[in-house]
């Protein structure tokens, strides 16, 4: 097999699909966050990632290429841009509880993975 082929199957074989990226991302997502709600001095690395992420989801979502209906994509969009405003709120304002935004990851993980309740 040819060293290239080898290489690309390789990797084929070790890489996450686009759910299960997802999935890794708010499983860290979360952490972070609920460790940033026990402990000040991690919130504002939280809060950056978090950003981050929505903003990433955000885009890939308004330049989306049809693989996502119109209705879903626009219901995305607009949870990002509400988990981002409130991460500009905690960023600004330190008193701010982060639970708004632990709830919103883990109800998009639950909905990722399948999780009902």
């Amino acid at each position: 097999m040819h060293p290239g082929l080898r290489a690309y199957k390789a990797v084929a074989e070790t890489s996450l699909s686009g759910r299960e990226a997802e999935v890794v991302a708010f499983t860290m997502m979360l952490e972070e966050l609920q460790n940033a709600e026990a402990d000040a001095s991690l919130r504002a690395k939280a809060l950056d990632r978090h950003q981050k992420l929505w903003s990433l989801i955000m885009k890939a979502n308004i330049i989306d290429s049809g693989h996502t209906p119109d209705d879903e994509r626009a219901l995305i969009v607009n949870l990002a841009d509400k988990a981002q405003k409130y991460g500009i709120q905690a960023i600004l304002n330190e008193e701010l509880t982060l639970f708004p935004l632990i709830d919103i990851s883990r109800d998009v993980l639950d909905g990722l993975t399948g999780v009902t309740g």
